[in-house]
């Protein structure tokens, strides 16, 4: 089985290479065409339809990949745990969004433009394509903004200057827990432990833990820069 493609190590992924672009090229198609053609041509039942696959498309990916890991003898708790900033939100996606949520979705709206489309942008991956590594780290992080982007269009979940805060308040929330996890299994869940062994925008930030209260601030003033759309949209409006 190892010696599949799909399964193999290959260490081909170059950042900002064909095999990095080609993924973001289609996430930035399908946020677009997809709420076009749901808004002009489906029904409200096929409008849910989609958001529910997308959501258990991107759960499943996690549970795959968590799965193959587990097969191969190589899961280790101290890095594969659906822990992480964007694997649990993939996780608890179609559990807390089956019935689309406003409350849930405002927060999820900027956590996944804060945090998945920095990981798109500097991704911590080594293997490319067919490798399932590759295929689950694209497809549930281009997954999650792509569903960001459906459901605020779709069901008109706008959030609101409010909805800012509350996400940074569970922001907070979130980083106790993986701090508390991180601490019991000398892990790194969320990088709030030390940084990433890979380039990213933590470098910037200086050493722990000025990094995390730095990445807090980054993370805030991206959630401002999130809302921008939203309320332009708003105003135009009104």
């Amino acid at each position: 089985m190892k010696n599949s493609p799909f399964f193999a190590y290959n260490k081909d992924f170059i950042a900002f290479g064909t095999q990095h672009l080609i993924p973001i090229i289609i996430m930035l198609v399908l946020c677009i065409v997809l709420p076009i053609i749901a808004k002009r041509f489906w029904s409200k039942n096929t409008q849910l339809f989609v958001s529910r696959f997308i959501a258990v498309t991107v759960c499943f990916w996690l549970l795959l990949y968590t799965f193959i890991l587990i097969g191969l003898g190589e899961f280790d708790v101290k890095i594969h745990l659906p822990v992480g900033f964007c694997s649990l939100i993939a996780l608890l996606l179609p559990f807390l969004m089956w019935k689309p949520n406003y409350r849930v979705h405002e927060v999820f709206y900027f956590w996944i433009l804060a945090g998945p489309v920095q990981a798109i942008l500097t991704p911590e991956l080594y293997n490319g394509f067919p490798n399932f590594m590759y295929l689950k780290y694209w497809i549930v992080h281009c997954g999650l903004v792509i569903y960001a982007v459906y459901m605020t269009l779709v069901f008109d979940f706008k959030p609101t200057l409010k909805s800012i805060w509350r996400a940074f308040l569970m922001i907070q929330v979130y980083t106790v827990f993986a701090f508390t996890i991180n601490y019991i299994l000398d892990a790194n869940y969320g990088y709030v432990s030390h940084k990433p062994t890979t380039a990213s925008v933590l470098d910037y930030l200086g050493d722990w833990p000025w990094y995390v209260i730095g990445a807090q601030l980054v993370g805030l003033v991206i959630f401002f820069i999130a809302y921008l759309p939203v309320g332009l949209t708003r105003r135009r409006q009104t």
